[in-house]
């Protein structure tokens, strides 16, 4: 007798591509309880462990949700790269608890009555983005800026970063700072009243990344006040309050 229906697709389905936890590789699961944990997290401080972040004056406050190690860079490698679309319903609902949690800390810079708070996202290249078939950055920053108006924050999603250019082979330090810089578009000068802003990327390392960002937006009416990120490699820790404004 042949099975049929729903649930013999699924699984001739796994047959053909199985189905298994990016974290530890459990079989028959799309993440397992245990991987997913830690995205259950509240989000904290993690500016201190990237360096490149403390060339800015004011500090920014950066918020992460777990540390990027073991299964955590395992989820996330699968989904930026392994074709794991899937994963994002994971990921956004973390990010958008996330946000949540950190809009309270937020509310110290942002003034009663100001302008939506723009979440903008650390743009990915072009061609990342055609070999993903998805803006995974911007998936991030929808998500955040759910979490904010959860909290009551008008919130919205402002791409007014643009990638910067590869740096050349053999470019020095400084060069390949300044050739993988983003820079503001157009559309991020044309606001009337300041609004703060809320960078959002999926992992800090050195933090160089974040850092060109809100160089980039230095001297527009979006002002970065906070960053909010999936995973740091030094993991999140406990730091001061936001200073930046």
């Amino acid at each position: 007798m042949t099975e049929s229906g729903p649930g013999a697709a699924v699984r001739l389905g796994r047959l053909v591509v199985p189905v298994e936890c990016p974290g530890c590789g459990a079989d028959d699961v799309r993440w397992c309880d245990e991987c997913e944990a830690p995205w259950w997290e509240p989000p904290l401080r993690c500016e201190t462990g990237a360096p490149r972040l403390s060339a800015l004056d004011p500090p920014l406050p950066v918020w992460s949700i777990a540390e990027l190690d073991g299964p955590v860079h395992g989820v996330i490698a699968a989904w930026k790269d392994a074709g794991r679309r899937d994963l994002g319903a994971l990921l956004g609902a973390a990010m958008r608890r996330a946000a949540a949690e950190v809009a309270p800390a937020l509310a110290s810079v942002v003034a009663p009555g100001a302008a939506p708070v723009a979440v903008v996202p650390c743009p990915a290249r072009a061609a990342h983005t055609r070999r993903r078939g998805a803006d995974l950055p911007r998936a991030l920053a929808e998500a955040a800026a759910a979490g904010l108006s959860d909290r009551g924050f008008p919130a919205a999603v402002r791409a007014v970063l643009v990638p910067g250019r590869g740096a050349s082979r053999g470019a020095g330090d400084r060069g390949r700072w300044r050739a993988g810089a983003p820079r503001a578009s157009r559309d991020a000068w044309v606001s009337r009243e300041a609004s703060a802003a809320l960078l959002v990327d999926d992992v800090v390392t050195t933090g160089a990344t974040l850092a060109r960002a809100a160089d980039a937006l230095a001297g527009t009416p979006i002002v970065p006040v906070g960053a909010l990120v999936l995973a740091s490699a030094q993991g999140p820790s406990r730091g001061p309050s936001v200073g930046r404004g």
